[in-house]
C-alpha cells in the first residue's frame, strides 16, 4: 500500500491505495500552518491502516508558506564577463539582499563540449570562501561554465570551499540546472537558498510519519509530478517548489483515461490552467518566474494562474490553451470546478460543501473531516469531524474514491515513481562515437534514479532526445534523457 497526501493552502487531502493503485481511504481536512500537522491530521483521518505501507508521497507548493531564503556566497567559475552578466545581475532588488549579494568568480572551466578553458584558480576559491566565513555565510552556490560536460571544476573547488569552511552546504550545477550557464547558476543559487525550508519540510513530515507509527520511505513530488527520496529533495528542493497543479493534472488524466487536454484546477483562492499533451504537462521553453521571483529555465510544467477574484479571465485563457492543443477537450479538478461548467461526477461534493472548506484551495476553514474506509467500519460523528465510511474499495462503483476531483494530486501521488530528467552535451564526431556517448547519458540518468529515491531493479528510461547544436560545430549533441523507477522500500529514518 502506498499513501498520497496534497497539502493545500487551506484544505489537505490524503488517498490510501492498494498494491493495482485502487482506492481503499481517503480523508479531507483543514490545513494547518505547518506542513507537518497537515500530515499528521490526515494521517489521522485516514484511521487504522490494514497493513504495511510502502511509501508516503507528500505534495506541497512553495507559495503555502514562502520562507525567507538563506544567506548564500555564489562563485562562478568562467572567465570574466561584462558586470551586466555577473552572478545575481539579473535578480530583482529584494532577493539579491535576502541572499547577502556575496558572489566571486574565478578562473576555471571547460567550454559547453568540455574542453578545459584553464585550471581552477584553487586560491581564489580559498580566498572567497574565507571571505564568506568571515562574513558568517556557510552556504555556496558554485558554478563553472561547461559543468554539465565535465563537473570536475566544480568537484574540485567544492573541496576547497568545504576544507575552509567545515560543515559548509554546498549546491554545485552540474546536478541542478541546464546547459546555459547564467540559467543554471540562478538555479543553483536558488536551490542553495532554499535548503533550510527543505530540511525543515523533510524534518517535520517524518516526525509525522512516526508519530502515525509509518515506517515508511518519504517522497516529495516534484514540479513535474515525479517523486524524490526526502534526502534527493533536501539536497534539490528548487526542482520540487510547485508540483501541485502537474499532479492534480496527471491525476485527472488518469481518471478519466484522456492524454491531451487543457486541465482547470480550479480552488477559490486561484485558477490554473494547462496544456497536458500525450500524457505529460507542457512544458516551458522560457524563463518562469520561480521562487523569490527569480526567472529559470528548469523546463517546470507551463502554468497559468488567475486569482480567484478575477475567475471571468478563465474562460478565455482556456480558449487561448485549447488553440494549442486542436481538438483537446477542457478537464477540471480541484474543488470549484463546477463554477466553470464541469458537471457533477459521482460522488462530488456539492457547491456549498466546497465553499464551506472541502475545496483543496478553499476560502473558510472549518472543522470538517471525511473519511472513505474499508468494509466493517463505524460511522461516528463528533463536533469537530465528521466521519463517513463505505463499502470495500474494489466494490464500489467510483474506483477513484468518493471526491475524486478534490483527491486528483493526492491520489497520483500514491500511485507516482520516482523521475529524474538529466540534460547533457556531448561532443561526438562519428555514429559510433555518439552511440557510445548516448549510452553513457542513459547509465547516468538510471544512476541518478536510483540515488532519488527509485528501487534499482524498477528504473528504465521513459524518453531519450538529441539534437545537433546549431551554433556550435557539427558532432555537438543536446541530450535530454528521463528516467523513472517505483520508489524502493524502506523506513523513516
Amino acid at each position: 500500500m502506498r499513501i498520497g497526501i496534497d497539502v493545500g493552502r487551506a484544505t489537505s487531502t490524503a488517498v490510501l491505495v492498494d498494491a493495482a493503485g485502487r482506492v481503499l481511504a481517503e480523508a479531507v481536512v483543514d490545513s494547518a500552518p505547518r506542513t507537518g500537522l497537515c500530515v499528521r491530521r490526515t494521517l489521522a483521518a485516514l484511521g487504522p491502516l490494514p497493513g504495511p505501507v510502502g511509501a508516503v508521497a507528500v505534495v506541497t507548493d512553495l507559495a503555502r508558506r514562502p520562507p525567507r531564503p538563506r544567506p548564500v556566497a555564489v562563485l562562478r567559475i568562467a572567465p570574466g564577463s561584462h558586470a551586466a552578466l555577473a552572478p545575481l545581475a539579473d535578480w530583482p532588488e529584494a532577493a539579491r539582499t535576502a541572499l547577502g549579494g556575496l558572489t566571486g568568480v574565478v578562473a576555471g572551466g571547460s567550454a559547453v563540449t568540455g574542453g578545459s578553458l584553464g585550471p581552477l584558480d584553487r586560491d581564489g576559491v580559498a580566498a572567497f570562501a574565507a571571505r564568506a566565513r568571515d562574513a558568517g555565510v556557510r552556504v555556496f552556490a558554485v558554478c563553472a561554465a561547461g559543468a554539465p560536460a565535465r563537473p570536475g571544476p566544480e568537484l574540485d573547488a567544492a573541496a576547497v570551499l568545504a576544507a575552509t569552511v567545515p560543515g559548509a552546504s554546498l549546491s554545485l550545477s552540474y546536478e541542478t540546472g541546464a546547459a546555459g550557464l547564467r540559467e543554471r547558476e540562478n538555479a543553483t543559487a536558488v536551490n542553495a537558498a532554499l535548503g533550510g525550508w527543505a530540511e525543515e519540510l523533510v524534518a517535520d513530515c517524518r516526525a509525522a510519519l512516526r508519530s502515525a507509527r509509518i515506517a515508511a520511505p518519504l517522497c516529495f513530488a516534484r514540479d513535474d509530478g515525479g517523486l524524490v527520496s526526502a534526502e534527493y529533495f533536501a539536497r534539490h528542493p528548487v526542482i520540487a517548489t510547485a508540483p501541485a497543479s502537474a499532479c492534480a493534472a496527471r491525476g485527472a488524466l488518469a481518471r478519466t483515461g484522456l492524454d491531451q487536454a487543457v486541465v482547470v484546477d480550479a480552488g477559490a483562492r486561484s485558477v490554473r490552467c494547462l496544456v497536458v499533451r500525450d500524457g505529460e504537462p507542457e512544458r516551458s521553453t522560457r524563463l518562469l518566474p520561480g521562487p523569490f521571483g527569480v526567472r529559470l529555465a528548469l523546463g517546470a510544467p507551463e502554468v497559468v494562474e488567475t486569482d480567484g477574484a478575477e475567475a471571468d479571465a478563465v474562460p478565455a485563457t482556456v480558449a487561448r490553451l485549447l488553440e494549442r492543443v486542436p481538438g483537446a477537450g477542457v478537464l477540471y479538478t480541484g474543488g470549484r470546478a463546477e463554477a466553470f461548467g464541469a458537471p457533477v461526477g459521482p460522488g462530488e461534493p456539492p457547491a456549498g460543501d466546497r465553499e464551506r472548506g472541502t475545496g483543496r484551495n478553499a476560502t473558510r476553514a472549518d472543522t470538517r473531516t471525511t473519511v472513505r474506509t474499508g468494509a466493517g467500519a463505524d460511522a461516528r460523528t463528533d463536533a469537530r469531524t465528521d466521519v463517513r465510511t463505505g463499502a470495500r474499495a474494489d466494490a464500489d462503483p467510483a474506483p477513484h474514491g468518493r471526491y475524486p476531483r478534490l483527491t486528483d494530486a493526492a491520489r497520483y501521488a500514491a500511485r507516482a515513481d520516482c523521475r529524474i530528467e538529466v540534460e547533457q552535451v556531448i561532443s561526438a564526431p562519428g555514429r559510433a562515437e555518439l552511440d557510445q556517448a548516448l549510452a553513457a547519458v542513459r547509465d547516468h540518468a538510471l544512476s541518478r534514479c536510483v540515488a532519488a529515491g527509485a528501487a534499482p531493479g524498477s528504473v528504465r528510461i521513459e524518453s531519450l532526445a538529441h539534437a545537433p547544436v546549431a551554433y556550435l560545430p557539427a558532432g555537438v549533441h543536446r541530450v535530454t534523457v528521463r528516467a523513472a523507477g517505483a520508489p524502493a522500500p524502506g523506513a523513516t529514518p
